[in-house]
């Protein structure tokens, strides 16, 4: 009865849940305007502070990268996750500086069958944003005027999947995706002159597609009986690509009026994506872990267009955990600190230069109970330099996630009479 009604609630939720907002009035990051927007590597709030991905990362906590992660959950789980940041853009001699937040991800793990690892989990993530805003200034006829270029959009995906341990050695996981989001672009001309014409050329994308994603997790000590390595564990991912059923429509405007045409009818294909990751345990004290994820956009088509810029992808990861001690007594020794770093190469190349990101993380885990807990984080990291007419964004963000365990779902005993 009780998985029935998370089912049933999460179907709720999601009825009246958009990814992000898609008005126009965008102020991100100039590199979102490539393809389908910056790539989301958020996968759990754990993760995100140890700056990886959690490939080979087992524990009591829903990943949404992997799903052969899952199998050591203990108990029913939601997690509800968001984030609030500060970019700081310069190039040149321009320099801007905005804020915002953003929904992370809603997500469910339900352990069926605790002694086998099999868990089923339920989620509603980011994969991808698109956030900018370009002005320059140019002369025509000889009036100036000022020509600007945003977009706003993405992509979110709504996930199912499953989790199963093998002879208690080999995590196995499965997982059905279905990919969904618009993403809107503009370009609006404005000569401040009432003897010009205003134009402004909107583009809205619509994508859907579903796709799937497959892990497993091999624990090396158990497997080949080593006291070394007991606690290592060696993980691979996999995302297939898919081909997104995409709609262009273009909306003219100008002070004459407005017209609507359907642009451009076809599919976007992302390509596959797969990863390697590895974990340790020293002395139940301390927590290494590593990964790396890949993704060849040189395969990316738009409408059946190759992009020559486009380039194969790396996010490569290093973590580490402190963990609470078994026997602690006080409130500092019952947390759980975590702190990593993480190097990003751009699926795209601009002016002939690689975009990379560079970044360095740390976090906390709070308990308040046996089943909850909060999760914050914080990350600060540089993409891009200002160079060869390129930007240099600098990012602080800070990051919360909430988890709830079953015991928020079990009735006082007196109902239960």
């Amino acid at each position: 009865m009780k998985v029935k009604l998370l089912i049933i609630s999460f179907a709720i939720f999601f009825s009246g849940v958009k990814g992000y907002s898609q008005e126009l009035n965008a102020d991100g990051s100039p590199y979102s305007i490539f393809g389908i927007g910056d790539i989301s590597y958020y996968t759990s709030p754990r993760t995100y502070s140890m700056g990886i991905t959690g490939i080979a990362l087992f524990g009591n906590y829903l990943n949404t990268l992997s799903p052969a992660t899952l199998t050591q959950l203990t108990s029913t789980t939601i997690s509800l996750d968001g984030n609030y940041g500060f970019l700081k853009s310069s190039g040149g001699a321009k320099q801007s500086q905005v804020s915002n937040g953003n929904f992370l991800g809603f997500n469910i793990g339900i352990p069926l069958d605790r002694g086998r690892g099999f868990v089923m989990a339920l989620g509603f993530n980011p994969y991808s944003l698109v956030n900018y805003r370009i002005r320059q200034n140019g002369i025509s006829g000889g009036q100036n005027y000022i020509q600007t270029y945003a977009g706003k959009g993405g992509l979110s995906r709504i996930n199912a999947g499953l989790s199963y341990n093998l002879l208690q050695k080999i995590s196995i996981g499965l997982e059905y995706n279905f990919g969904f989001g618009q993403i809107k672009d503009q370009n609006f001309i404005n000569f401040n002159n009432t003897a010009f014409i205003n134009t402004n050329i909107k583009n809205e994308f619509d994508f859907q597609k579903s796709f799937i994603k497959g892990g497993v997790i091999f624990e090396v000590g158990k497997i080949f009986q080593s006291f070394t390595l007991r606690n290592m564990s060696l993980g691979f991912v996999f995302q297939s690509g898919f081909n997104l059923t995409t709609t262009q429509e273009g909306i003219y405007r100008n002070s004459l009026g407005e017209d609507t045409v359907t642009l451009n009818s076809g599919t976007v294909e992302i390509p596959d994506s797969y990863g390697l990751g590895i974990t340790n345990i020293f002395g139940n004290k301390y927590l290494l872990s590593a990964d790396v994820l890949v993704q060849d956009w040189s395969k990316y088509r738009f409408f059946g267009k190759q992009r020559p810029d486009f380039q194969r992808s790396y996010r490569a990861g290093i973590g580490m955990e402190i963990l609470p001690s078994q026997n602690h007594k006080s409130f500092w020794k019952s947390l759980t600190y975590r702190f990593g770093g993480f190097y990003d190469l751009a699926f795209y190349q601009l002016n002939g230069e690689n975009i990379n990101t560079v970044g360095i993380r740390a976090g906390l885990n709070i308990p308040l109970s046996t089943y909850n807990s909060v999760d914050i984080g914080m990350n600060y990291s540089v993409k891009g330099k200002p160079v060869s007419g390129l930007i240099k964004d600098e990012f602080l963000n800070f990051t919360i996630g909430f988890n709830f365990g079953e015991i928020w779902f079990i009735r006082p005993k007196d109902e239960d009479q």
